[in-house]
């Protein structure tokens, strides 16, 4: 069994700041994370080497509040290489909120966790200014997490946003800006990714290549479709 501290990187999907009204049709654009209503974004995972390790979706289930105090909720399905369902109900639900004493998320099912903790985007796009552009150093992000009765920090650190790029997925052809960051858990023990991420504006991350403190690529995941659901 993996180290449990590896499950956090599963919660750093993190609250993502921005406008909370929004329109079940209309992909908000006003943030560089997917904050509208009815979204579904598809995944595909790959291993170091390239080979397709799984997939992910993750739907936005609700969006209530406002810059000082709100609240998301997701809903996550997780498959194999196969295209599998890797739980019998499928469905791994997390809340993400903000308020006066900082950002949190919560996830309850431990055990659900420790299975697909290393199938979710890394990185903190709650602290991605709106305004981002080629140069721009980004702020660190700070993430209180909760998982069954373990809590932990997410730190990302070294923010810079890197190059805009025109890139292509399965999902379609995007406008991105690529940022670099550091990320590192602070639980029973420390880890440490170096994360390079290509963020577009109401959706998030389209792809991003995820390596080790020593600079392995570990992993990537990268976009493959996205609608919004009624």
């Amino acid at each position: 069994m993996k180290n449990i501290v590896k499950l956090i990187p599963i919660l750093v999907l993190t609250f993502f700041v921005g406008t909370f009204s929004l329109f079940a049709q209309e992909l908000d654009l006003q943030s560089y994370a997917p904050l509208t209503k009815g979204l579904e974004l598809k995944y595909a995972n790959y291993d170091e080497d390239g080979e397709i390790s799984g997939y992910y979706i993750m739907k936005v289930v609700s969006v209530s509040g406002n810059f000082s105090k709100g609240e998301i909720v997701f809903d996550q399905h997780f498959f194999d290489e196969d295209y599998e369902p890797v739980f019998d109900d499928n469905n791994l639900r997390m809340v993400v909120s903000v308020g006066p004493d900082g950002h949190y998320s919560k996830m309850d099912e431990l055990g659900k966790l420790m299975k697909v903790q290393e199938d979710v985007s890394k990185g903190d796009v709650s602290t991605i200014p709106s305004d981002i552009e080629v140069g721009s150093v980004i702020d660190n992000g700070v993430m209180n997490v909760k998982a069954g009765n373990m809590s932990a920090k997410i730190l990302t650190s070294d923010r810079k946003v890197v190059r805009k790029e025109t890139i292509t997925t399965s999902a379609g052809e995007f406008e991105a800006f690529v940022v670099k960051e550091t990320q590192i858990t602070k639980a029973v023990i420390s880890k440490e990714y170096h994360l390079e991420t290509w963020y577009v504006r109401g959706i998030g991350a389209v792809k991003q290549l995820v390596y080790d403190r020593k600079g392995r690529l570990e992993m990537s995941q990268e976009l493959v479709s996205f609608q919004i659901n009624q």
